[in-house]
């Protein structure tokens, strides 16, 4: 029987073209306009792949006279990247969404029915490493807020599914960090925020450095009349932006991704001046503007890296041929949707490590009812026979 080490790897793309273009989706409206919303921003992805030669193969099934299952997969030699909602409007009970995206040929992965859904990210605060740093401008709410700015920017692109978990800082030593458990860069309190908000990763961090460049920059001294004269401006007064992002598996507590990323900008307030950190006021600033196209980064790093990875959800329960799944609707998850389910279990390596193995128990599992933070699906072999349980998880690739 196959099985699969939930060691999961990231495939780089390599000379990418970015190609930008427009198209619009619809989609009938029904009582969660999110769910509406995802389903319009998915049609029109799919006309755009159709604009740039993709292939869609499509299969409805009907009982008495009703759509019963409709299935769709959508092949294109590429990836969309940085997708806008520029316009939407509701005509006769349709939603109809105009988006504009940027299509990168050669992408990391094809837009299979695994990538289709938006992988659940639990995004947790990022700690500060040396908080002094933080009293110039009155930062210190950075350490919650920046979890809730990035979860807004990735929510933003589509593609994954972010939840704001800033009140919860996961490192209990941040010189230790990313791991703080064990030499294998395990965090196994990332398992548990996981499986409290229903997200297949943890996303979080340290911030490195917010230390000015060079603080005295804007004390007068006496030669700056001269220069003044001369047309010639004095030193700006900088400031640096430091962070490391981790990224851990919700099922294994594994680290799947990390990062350091680093910027700076002209902090142009007084060391008294109190902006707090993602104000109109802080944003206003360069400092502010670097900060936040660096966040678009991270972002950016996040989608290409998580949205190839396969979809996995966790079993909450089996009775008879049902299981209910912790996904539902805010991820894409519709009825009809087939997902292959695999056993979790523990074992232990040499180093007496604990390391989480997923075996194929060849069982399909078909979606049969959503809501937003659960679904139901119908087992084609009774979850009894074949020993599924609570935390086996069902996968989509």
């Amino acid at each position: 029987m196959r099985s699969i080490m939930l060691s999961i790897f990231f495939l780089f793309a390599v000379n990418v073209v970015a190609v930008e273009l427009t198209a619009v989706g619809s989609s009938a409206m029904s009582k969660d306009l999110e769910e509406s919303r995802d389903k319009a921003i998915r049609d029109a992805l799919r006309q755009a792949s159709l604009q740039l030669g993709g292939s869609i193969h499509s299969s409805q099934m009907l009982v008495d006279g009703l759509v019963t299952s409709d299935q769709m997969s959508l092949k294109s030699n590429g990836q969309f990247r940085h997708v806008r909602v520029l316009e939407e409007k509701i005509n006769q009970g349709i939603l109809e969404v105009k988006i504009r995206a940027e299509f990168f040929e050669g992408g990391q992965c094809k837009v299979n029915q695994g990538n289709g859904y938006r992988k659940a990210v639990a995004v947790a605060g990022f700690a500060l490493q040396n908080p002094k740093e933080s009293s110039i401008g009155h930062l210190i709410n950075i350490e919650q807020r920046l979890s809730g700015v990035m979860a807004n920017t990735i929510n933003g692109r589509h593609r994954l599914h972010a939840m704001d978990s800033g009140h919860v800082l996961l490192f209990s030593s941040i010189d230790r960090a990313p791991s703080s458990q064990n030499n294998l860069q395990k965090l196994s309190n990332s398992v548990e925020l996981a499986k409290e908000l229903g997200a297949q990763f943890v996303v979080s961090g340290v911030i490195r450095d917010l230390a000015m460049i060079n603080p005295d920059a804007d004390t007068r001294r006496v030669w700056d009349a001269p220069l003044d004269f001369l047309g010639l401006s004095r030193e700006k007064r900088l400031r640096n932006f430091a962070m490391d992002v981790y990224v851990h598996d919700g099922i294994s507590g594994s680290l799947m991704f990390q990062n350091t990323y680093a910027t700076q900008g002209v902090w142009p307030y007084d060391d008294h001046h109190k902006t707090g950190f993602a104000t109109p006021v802080f944003w206003k600033s360069d400092f502010g503007a670097q900060v936040k196209t660096l966040l678009s980064t991270v972002v950016d790093d996040l989608n290409a890296n998580l949205g190839c990875q396969p979809y996995m959800a966790k079993i909450i329960d089996a009775h008879g041929d049902y299981v209910r799944l912790d996904t539902g609707g805010s991820v894409g998850m519709r009825p009809g949707d087939e997902l292959t389910v695999f056993r979790s279990s523990t074992f232990y390596n040499f180093d007496q490590e604990n390391l989480v193995q997923l075996q194929d128990t060849k069982v399909t599992a078909t979606i049969t009812q959503v809501q937003p933070r659960f679904a139901i699906a119908k087992l084609n072999k009774t979850a009894g026979r074949y020993a599924i349980q609570q935390e086996d998880v069902v996968v989509a690739w």
